[in-house]
């Protein structure tokens, strides 16, 4: 069974693993910055008052935001570990990242921000 991050439904991110592992190999330091927080709720909430209501456009702009709090090569490991094939760093690090930016959605989702309907956000 696929266990799930503190907050974290299913709703959006059906496979936590990679992102698990992830956090399992990262030291404190990492891993403080890559959990989600305050800030990450914010951009979502800058990014539904700028209009974006379509769900493939708030994951990817919020990937974006994230990327940079992921290491490259500790994601190619952890998604290694995972799932059994070597992609390249790069790939890796937005696999993790598009992880993160969906349970950070599904967060939100809880929190009341957001409510998921279909590919849809609705405030």
């Amino acid at each position: 069974m696929n266990s799930l991050p503190m907050m974290a439904t299913g709703k959006i991110i059906k496979d936590y693993r990679p992102l698990i592992k992830y956090l399992e190999l990262a030291d404190r330091e990492l891993r403080s910055r890559t959990i989600p927080n305050s800030s990450d709720i914010e951009v979502i909430k800058e990014l539904l008052a700028r209009g974006t209501s379509n769900l493939s456009d708030l994951i990817n702009e919020l990937t974006k935001y994230i990327r940079n709090r992921v290491d490259p090569e500790l994601a190619r490991k952890a998604v290694r570990e995972v799932l059994g094939t070597d992609v390249d760093s790069r790939t890796a690090e937005y696999m993790i990242s598009r992880i993160i930016a969906g349970w950070v959605i599904e967060m939100a989702e809880q929190f009341g921000i957001v409510k998921l309907k279909s590919r849809y956000l609705k405030l």
